[in-house]
């Protein structure tokens, strides 16, 4: 059987460089490729100690994981990092098995946010790999894998504010893609498994740089309403499950 190969994308805003590419390098038991995405323009990287020379060398990483670094601007938050880094992969035209989103997520503001960013990372841990490369076997039709608690539906939104429903937002989205999903389940936080060639399929089509072009600029929070960024943060989901793909938790 021919090997699994995928890449990941994270997304950097809150620095610490050196530990997160010691996390990639310690997290996989096969091959892959990290695109990652720095925020250039934020203040935990602005203000923190220049890290070592030599720190996108490669000399300190697994011979497992190959490396591409981008930098950008605080456009979209997460979304908007990730956007940059499929786009990174189209133009290397990658094509790998699997994609995994991540970013160092941290939400001050909610209060079990320690317990939350656990939850979302613990997919990228080398213990579930082969149970999510079971999963997507399994079932062709298997589009996304997350981790079981992070996997919302829309419709059991009970943040009148922020639901996502019938916004703008949305509605105008689904109709400028074509985008029928037949519920509204969804990732909340953005970090999961996707079949990569649903990705490429898409964003092939609709540049990724163009699609953040349109996201909000700054450090964005829930507590704002409705946004075109957080909207995406559904829009990344519906892509998949509008082609007729599940989303499975483990």
């Amino acid at each position: 059987m021919k090997s699994k190969t995928y890449s990941v994308f994270f997304h950097n805003y809150y620095g610490k460089d050196q530990e997160w590419f010691s996390f990639f390098a310690d997290q996989s038991t096969v091959p892959f490729h990290l695109y990652y995405n720095c925020v250039r323009d934020s203040y935990y990287r602005l203000a923190a100690i220049a890290e070592p020379p030599g720190i996108f060398s490669g000399e300190s990483f697994s011979k497992r994981l190959r490396l591409s670094v981008r930098n950008s601007t605080n456009l979209g938050k997460d979304i908007g990092g990730k956007l940059v880094l499929m786009d990174a992969y189209l133009r290397l035209n990658a094509k790998t098995d699997y994609i995994l989103l991540l970013h160092d997520k941290q939400s001050p503001y909610h209060h079990n946010s320690d317990h939350w960013r656990k939850e979302l990372l613990r997919i990228a841990g080398n213990e579930f790999q082969q149970q999510v490369f079971r999963l997507f076997d399994e079932n062709p039709q298997t589009g996304i894998v997350a981790s079981k608690s992070t996997i919302l539906n829309e419709l059991n939104n009970d943040q009148d504010s922020n639901a996502y429903i019938n916004s703008v937002f949305i509605n105008s989205l689904k109709q400028k893609y074509n985008l029928s999903p037949p519920d509204l389940q969804y990732v909340a936080g953005t970090m999961f498994w996707v079949r990569a060639s649903i990705f490429e399929e898409f964003f092939n089509r609709f540049r990724p740089l163009d699609v953040r072009q349109l996201l909000e600029k700054g450090n964005i929070t829930d507590e704002a309403g409705p946004t075109n960024t957080h909207a995406w943060e559904r829009i990344l989901c519906w892509i998949v499950s509008s082609g007729g793909y599940k989303i499975k938790g483990i």
